[in-house]
């Protein structure tokens, strides 16, 4: 019996090990099969998701009466990571159903979305399915507010693949509800910290970001998981997604046709542009017919016309080459929907430019709050002849003013709107409209009876504009200058309710190209010689615009002398003519030895030019085209400021200053202040006029330029300076001038009214 006993126990013991080996060997394959596809930050969650299936929806019931909305967080899902550098593309058809299961509203919401990035960006998301680590797209998301769930009680939602690599697509439902707090503050402080995070993530990136009134919303609202009908397992398939906080949602720009997200989109009457702020090459990919793509080159500076470019082809047949750009606008059309994909020479893309409006209506205004003094810009888009309302209000919320602001509603053909079903429209362009507020406004609302699209931006009219500025276009260097914008977006005390009705407009931003103006105006120059007694004069290459029409030319504008025969010539001229009304034409000799600078009357040369000598440049005044002025410059030194006086005066259109550094190898910016004093206007103007402006300005080296001086007459040109007297300068007194480097430059003024004939000091002949 005793050795039974034993038998048995030995037996048990046996029974017991092999228990707990199997077990620790299923531990073990599990937690081998579940290792991280990268590491992960300490910020990580875990959450239940549903496969959703093409064939057989899933459906979801939640309370009619206390749900406002219904948001829907969706993620790709792929058996490994091949495809970084192209958008998923994928739909999801949903329907609202009554409580008898009645079909109310049908719609399919299309998205786009990259595989999360594993590095750096707290986009870590990993699923674990059948003991696998699969590939997981960053997060997509569509709401359904209140106003399409005041009837139903369900909503059912069913896959619709558009990718042939595409594995599946999870999902998680929220359903918004009304919590039954008293005192948000205090229940917000309750709530345990990861609790906050979490809530907070749904509605901004992060608590950093959030105002006082999206607190009181976030706990005023809470965001509740549904959960699909039917038996777990047989009904529906459940998971388990491991990502980070905050969640990243990403909402990419595309549309229903499902074009990539990177893409620009045209069609007839809807194109696109680039800005190329360097020389070089640019790749673009094509989906659509490559024959219907029209591309043409702009300068900005206008002084060559556009040009159309051709494509070179490449391996690929769907990628095709533009050698060799210049800085300048590349326009983009098509009369067929077309979607073209570009990247620089680095092979990146290069994304367009996006700006956010909230759309006003009869049931939305939207309100600010303004710092008193400051300046304001309504950036309004909207159809001809609707208006929008401005109230303005003082810390008492007592009413200051109210305007009326009609808009035109034109439309370039450039801007697109992107709306919630993710297609492309056009929009009316931009209109501006200024205003310098009083000491006493504090608060700014803005409503329309009409659809009218609106933002604010605001700024200080003390503070300076810095800015880098090149001849056409380019990107600032790292020299230690900061580029300060003129305005600044501000966001609206009730943006959540924006955000919660879906009434934020995305826009995509396109620079249409310069429009071609023949100018009307004449400029005129002050002589400078009592404040700044040190000038000379110069010869300055200033090439007309490539659509001005024809003038005779002036006896100050000169030309390359290339052919002795225009020399005889004018010499056998000036001898049969006997006496002379006009100048004798005049030779410019420029040496890089001895004497720099020689000036004679072709009437007294002793030697006739040598046009064979590198060392020697000629310029004459006779001749086409006659792209060199002759031009007075006046010194400035650093530290030092003009002033010019305009009070007693006209008020001129502009003022422009054309400025130059001796020598001919500068390479860095020339730094220049400048500040306009006058009394501005109160009112709601179409112009702005910023009082404090620093520049930095890039050296033009392709604009040759010349001093007159016998000793030393290199010369680098730099960009003009053109400063608007917009409307609201009511009275202009006086402008001030300086520079942190020595600085040569012609000071002009642009008047409605031509002079009747040029000053002596600004064309000498």
């Amino acid at each position: 019996m005793y050795w039974i006993k034993r038998l048995l126990q030995a037996l048990l013991l046996i029974m017991l090990l092999l228990a707990g080996y199997r077990v620790a060997l299923h531990v073990y394959v599990w937690l081998n099969s579940a290792e991280r596809i990268a590491a992960r930050s300490e910020e990580e969650t875990r959450s239940v998701v549903h496969w959703l299936s093409p064939d057989r929806p899933l459906i979801y019931t939640f309370p009619t009466s206390r749900t406002v909305a219904i948001r829907v967080l969706s993620n790709a899902i792929f058996a490994s990571q091949t495809v970084f550098d192209r958008p998923i593309n994928y739909a999801i058809e949903y329907r609202l159903l009554d409580s008898q299961d009645n079909e109310l509203e049908k719609h399919v919401y299309h998205h786009a979305s990259k595989l999360a990035l594993e590095e750096g960006q707290q986009q870590v998301k990993q699923l674990i399915e059948d003991r696998q680590a699969l590939a997981v797209t960053s997060g997509q998301s569509f709401y359904v507010d209140w106003q399409q769930l005041t009837r139903a009680s369900k909503i059912s939602l069913r896959l619709i693949p558009e990718e042939p690599s595409l594995r599946g697509v999870v999902v998680r439902i929220h359903g918004k509800t009304p919590t039954n707090a008293d005192d948000v503050t205090r229940t917000w402080l309750k709530l345990p910290e990861q609790w906050r995070e979490r809530m907070t993530s749904y509605h901004t990136l992060g608590s950093s970001g959030l105002q006082p009134q999206q607190v009181a919303n976030a706990v005023s609202y809470d965001w509740r998981k549904l959960a699909p009908q039917g038996i777990p397992g047989i009904d529906f398939d459940a998971d388990i997604l491991y990502e980070s906080l905050p969640y990243n949602v990403i909402t990419y720009d595309f549309s229903a046709e499902q074009f990539d997200l990177d893409g620009y989109y045209t069609r007839a009457g809807l194109s696109a542009s680039i800005r190329l702020t360097n020389t070089g090459s640019l790749s673009v990919q094509t989906q659509g017919d490559v024959n219907d793509l029209q591309l043409i080159w702009h300068d900005l500076t206008q002084r060559q016309a556009p040009q159309p470019l051709s494509l070179t082809g490449t391996d690929d047949p769907t990628r095709f080459l533009l050698p060799e750009l210049q800085p300048g606008l590349l326009v983009i059309h098509s009369q067929t929907e077309m979607i073209t994909t570009w990247r620089d020479q680095q092979d990146q893309i290069i994304a367009p430019l996006h700006s956010y409006y909230y759309q006003l209506d009869e049931a939305s205004q939207v309100a600010y709050t303004v710092q008193g003094g400051s300046d304001i810009q309504l950036d309004m888009r909207g159809p001809a002849g609707s208006t929008m309302q401005l109230n303005i209000y003082d810390s008492q919320l007592q009413r200051l003013r109210t305007e009326t602001l009609t808009l035109s509603g034109q439309s370039g053909g450039f801007d697109r709107l992107i709306t919630p079903e993710t297609r492309r429209e056009a929009i009316t362009d931009s209109e501006k409209r200024f205003l310098r507020l009083s000491p006493q406004a504090h608060r700014i609302t803005l409503s329309s009876t009409h659809a009218v699209a609106v933002k604010l931006q605001s700024r200080h009219g003390a503070m300076h504009h810095q800015n880098y500025v090149c001849a056409t276009l380019c990107d600032a260097p790292q020299t230690g200058f900061t580029e300060v914008g003129a305005w600044f977006s501000q966001s609206a005390d009730n943006e959540f309710d924006f955000i919660e009705q879906q009434k934020i407009l995305k826009v995509r931003l396109f620079s249409a190209p310069p429009p071609l103006e023949e100018k009307q105006t004449g400029y005129l120059s002050q002589a400078l010689f009592v404040r700044l007694p040190v000038s000379n004069t110069a010869l300055v290459y200033s090439p007309p615009k490539y659509f001005a029409p024809p003038e005779p030319p002036a006896p100050f504008q000169y030309a390359p002398l290339t052919s002795l025969a225009t020399l005889h010539s004018a010499q056998r001229d000036i001898r049969g003519a006997g006496s002379l009304t006009a100048p004798i034409p005049r030779v410019i000799t420029l040496s890089d030895n001895g004497i720099r600078y020689t000036e004679q009357d072709i009437t007294q040369l002793d030697l006739l030019p040598n046009l064979s000598d590198p060392s020697l440049r000629h310029f004459i005044n006779l001749g086409k085209p006659r792209d060199y002025w002759k031009v007075r410059l006046f010194q400035l030194q650093p530290g030092q400021t003009l002033k010019q006086d305009y009070r007693g005066k006209d008020k001129p259109m502009a003022i422009v200053i054309k400025p130059f550094t001796r020598g001919t190898h500068a390479a860095d910016p020339l730094l220049i202040q400048t500040q306009l004093d006058g009394r501005f206007s109160q009112s709601v103007t179409d112009e702005y006029s910023i009082a404090r402006k620093r520049y930095a300005l890039a050296p033009e080296h392709g604009l040759p330029a010349f001093l007159l001086h016998p000793k030393n007459p290199a010369l680098t040109a730099y960009p003009s300076v053109t400063l608007t007297i917009g409307s609201d300068i009511e009275t202009l007194n006086e402008l001030s001038v300086s520079a942190e480097q020595t600085l040569w430059f012609a000071l002009l003024e642009e008047y409605a009214t031509p002079p009747p004939q040029p000053q002596w000091w600004q064309h000498e002949y």
